[in-house]
């Protein structure tokens, strides 16, 4: 069995990346006490943080120039000559995996000059080892991730084996949002082992950011107020809101007797995160202001100048209030001053009473820009809360909502939370809540304090039961050495909403139904539905194939050749595995996850 002598975690975030780290020691058993080691020395930071840009700049051959700050920094400074060369900057990618393809985040910052939209050839990346049905987009998104990733873990690395620990030492945890599906969890079990990471299993975990923030707001010295419990205490419940880049994440939970978290909510999540504001700043704003014609210059010729204007709008966002009353100015860089000319500025100036050297933003387009995101935000809490409120036993223990992420910061967000449930819940913030997941995740990799979660769906495999005449369908019906069996039975291993123990799995014995059958085809399907009859009922959706080789035991009569399938559905992701009965021993299983859920 691993024994860990290390632990160490990387946030991918959609706007940047980071690590941290910590050592097992008795000092570091107690999270109030625990030591956490992050990086802050990034080459070309603008000041002294934890995380790095998540960009990359990549040749004409797709080889790496820079990445992070320094990457951003040479796309602005020498943006002109890398162009002419054919190389391509790459920032904010992350949520282009599994997203719908007229939704996709890497098209639209294409066309800003950006991030470049991936080659739909795919012929030259490999195919994921997880997953299937994965389209060119998704390879090539997976393909910046797993070189954004490696730089982290090799800068990791260097700093954790230079403290006396080796590579074989350490377990790692790698963040996810909440509302991927198990198809872009698969695909990140490959940019894990493309990165260089191990294999194993139980040395690479992953953890969804708002349970990894969850960890870190408990230990951080957050507390209710009033008469409500610390968030460690037995009782406690809470709800965590990762409001990030990317995405807006949200889990809840209550502790038990001993402290530790289980699930009482659901996990949801949706695009709905700051970087969603800069993309509609740009796509409709600039585009109004400039004219669409000049905009279209302004991408080919100097994005890098397009950059500056976006990174003005990134640091004066986090200043916008609710109670907006005032203009904000997002000044217009030479170059691009260059490109409207005398006619651009006059006409720039009709529209904005006479201010021709920035584009203004009023309280009104501002209300409308964080209304891309805030009520959807609302939405998802509401939908949390109430199914909170719901399962509340004891009205003497308020319900508290924990603000993490960078995107938390924002006090226009803070002030619509607040405003929304400010009478059915407590609302707190934790210190430095843009490294609540990072710092959370190390926790989570240390000691995870979650002991229960709640099934998101139905899940179960396609089996072949008897059939029952009058009920089944005739299309259905098998006639097999034992019987007329009908195909396309849905076998539930867990039910929608069930809460599952972290550590449980669940077992199904299942036989060929044919002498000469060498190998078993299991399909796993996920439903909303909670009793489920057909593996084609509306809303039934495959998840995963299992293959599972016969092979060892043909020797055997058809009714010994039983294969037992486990399953575990509490942990970060569903696992699969089989053993063939006769021997006990792990039969040889490929899984891999489907798209289409």
């Amino acid at each position: 069995m691993f024994d860990p002598r290390a632990f160490g975690a990387v946030d991918i975030g959609t706007y940047a990346i980071g690590y941290g780290w910590t050592p097992a020691s008795p000092d570091n058993e107690s999270p109030e006490t625990r030591k956490i080691h992050f990086f802050n020395n990034w080459e070309s930071q603008p000041s002294p943080t934890v995380k790095n840009l998540s960009a990359l700049l990549l040749d004409a051959d797709g080889e790496m120039i820079a990445w992070g700050y320094e990457a951003r920094r040479m796309w602005l400074t020498q943006g002109m000559a890398l162009r002419t060369a054919g190389a391509t900057y790459y920032h904010g990618f992350k949520m282009d995996l599994g997203a719908p393809e007229d939704n996709g985040s890497t098209e639209k910052a294409a066309e800003s000059g950006e991030t470049a939209s991936p080659s739909d050839d795919a012929s030259e990346l490999e195919r994921t080892d997880h997953a299937c049905g994965v389209s060119a987009r998704d390879l090539r998104t997976a393909e910046l991730l797993t070189m954004l990733l490696r730089q982290v873990v090799q800068t990791m690395l260097q700093q954790i084996t230079a403290s006396g620990y080796d590579e074989d030492d350490i377990r790692w945890v790698i963040t996810v949002p909440a509302c991927f599906s198990d198809y872009q969890k698969a695909i990140y079990r490959d940019v894990i082992k493309n990165a260089g990471l191990p294999g194993e299993d139980g040395r690479v975990l992953l953890s969804l950011e708002p349970e990894a923030a969850a960890h870190y707001a408990r230990v951080s010295g957050t507390r209710p107020g009033g008469s409500g419990p610390a968030l460690m205490a037995p009782g406690a419940r809470f709800m965590v809101v990762d409001c990030g880049g990317g995405t807006i994440d949200i889990t809840a939970y209550q502790n038990d007797e001993d402290g530790k978290m289980i699930e009482i909510g659901r996990s949801l999540g949706d695009r709905l995160g700051s970087d969603f504001l800069n993309r509609r700043v740009e796509s409709e704003y600039l585009v109004e202001g400039f004219g669409k014609a000049v905009m279209d210059d302004i991408r080919e010729s100097c994005p890098d100048a397009l950059l500056h204007m976006i990174d003005q709008w990134e640091r004066a966002k986090v200043a916008v209030r609710l109670d907006q009353e005032d203009d904000l100015n997002l000044l217009i860089p030479t170059a691009i001053d260059r490109k409207l000319g005398a006619a651009g500025r006059r006409r720039l100036a009709r529209r904005q009473n006479k201010v021709d050297d920035a584009i203004v933003l009023t309280p009104a387009q501002l209300h409308a820009l964080f209304d891309t995101v805030v009520p959807g935000t609302l939405d998802l809490i509401e939908a949390q809360l109430t199914e909170m409120e719901a399962t509340q036993s004891d009205s003497d223990t308020p319900n508290v909502i924990v603000l993490a992420g960078g995107f938390s910061n924002s006090p226009y967000l803070q002030q619509a939370i607040r405003e929304r449930f400010g009478t059915r819940a407590t609302i707190v913030v934790p210190p430095n809540p843009d490294i609540a997941v990072l710092a959370g995740a190390v926790h989570f990799c240390y000691d995870p304090q979650t002991r229960a979660r709640r099934s998101r769906f139905t899940y179960g495999i396609n089996t072949a039961m008897p059939f029952e005449e009058g009920i089944d369908p005739e299309a259905y019906r098998l006639k097999t050495p034992q019987g007329d069996r009908c195909t396309g039975r849905f076998s539930i291993f867990t039910t929608a909403g069930q809460s599952v123990p972290t550590d449980a799995e669940v077992c199904h014995t299942i036989y060929p139904l044919f002498n000469d059958q060498k190998e078993i085809l299991v399909r796993v399907f996920a439903t909303r539905h909670t009793e489920p009859r057909y593996v084609t009922d509306d809303g039934c959706d495959q998840l995963a194939e299992v293959l599972v080789d016969l092979g060892p035991v043909m020797r055997f009569d058809r009714h010994e050749r039983g294969v037992r399938t486990f399953m575990k559905f509490g942990e970060t992701e569903i696992k699969v595995r089989a053993e063939l009965v006769q021997g006990g021993g792990e039969a040889a299983t490929q899984v891999r996850f489907h798209s289409n859920y």
